[in-house]
C-alpha cells in the first residue's frame, strides 16, 4: 500500500447515530417522493458506502470520524440526482449534450441540499461535491486535478466507479470483476487517482471473495 496523509478530523466529528438518522431520513424522502429514482440511487449509494469505508479502513483510517465521514459521503454522493428529471437519469440510451450537462449538476445540488445538516461535516460535503472530479482535471463541477481533489473524494470515486461498472442495469452490460478491473486500470491517471486505483483493485478482489459476491451491486 502507498503512504497516505490522514484526513483532517473535524472537532465535532460525525456521530454514528446522527449518520444513521440522516441516511434513514434521506432514504425515506427518496422512497416516498421519487420511488423510481430511489431504486437507482439508494442501493448504489449503500453499496458504494460499504465498499468505500472498507477500502478506507484498509488504507489505515482505523476509526471515526474519518471513516464515518467517508461512509456518509459515499452513501449520499448521488443525493442531488433527486433534483434531476427521471426521464434523463433513467433514459435507456445515450444522453445528449443538454442531458449530460443537467446530470453534471447533481454534485452541486447534493452539496447544497445537505449543507448545514448536523452530521454533514466539510469532509462529507467535499465527497458529495467532488466525487466526479478527475485526476487529469477533466471532471466536474470545478475541474480540480490531482491532489487538489480531496482524498476522501478520491477514495469514494474509485468505489463509485467500481460499483457502477458491476451494477445490474437495464440499459448497460454488467461487467465481471476482471472486466471492471481492466476498465479501471485504463482510467488510472485520467479519471482516477493512479496511486489509489491499483491498491483498490487488489483490495476489492479480497473484499468480494470474503463477501461471496459474484456481481450485481
Amino acid at each position: 500500500m502507498h503512504p497516505y496523509v490522514p484526513l483532517d478530523r473535524t472537532p465535532a466529528g460525525a456521530a454514528s447515530q446522527a449518520i444513521r438518522t440522516l441516511i434513514l431520513a434521506a432514504s425515506s424522502l427518496g422512497r416516498d417522493e421519487r420511488p423510481r429514482l430511489y431504486r437507482h440511487v439508494h442501493p448504489h449509494g449503500h453499496a458504494t458506502a460499504k465498499l468505500a469505508r472498507s477500502f478506507a479502513a484498509a488504507l489505515g483510517y482505523a476509526g471515526a470520524p474519518a471513516l464515518d465521514e467517508i461512509e456518509l459521503g459515499a452513501h449520499l454522493h448521488d443525493f442531488g440526482k433527486y433534483l434531476i428529471a427521471e426521464a434523463v437519469l433513467l433514459k435507456p440510451g445515450p444522453l445528449d449534450d443538454a442531458e449530460r450537462a443537467a446530470v453534471s449538476l447533481h454534485p452541486v445540488y447534493g452539496a447544497r441540499l445537505l449543507a448545514g445538516l448536523p452530521a454533514v461535516t466539510e469532509a462529507v460535503r467535499q465527497v458529495v461535491l467532488y466525487h466526479h472530479e478527475h485526476w487529469d482535471g477533466g471532471g466536474y463541477p470545478e475541474g480540480l486535478a490531482g491532489r487538489r481533489i480531496p482524498l476522501a473524494a478520491r477514495i469514494v470515486s474509485v468505489a463509485d466507479v467500481y460499483t457502477s461498472l458491476r451494477a445490474r442495469r437495464a440499459y448497460k452490460t454488467t461487467l465481471g470483476r476482471r472486466e471492471a478491473a481492466s476498465e479501471m486500470e485504463s482510467m488510472a491517471g485520467r479519471e482516477l487517482d493512479p496511486d489509489i486505483t491499483p491498491d483498490f483493485l487488489k483490495f476489492v478482489g479480497a473484499y468480494e471473495s470474503r463477501a461471496g459476491r459474484r456481481g450485481g451491486y
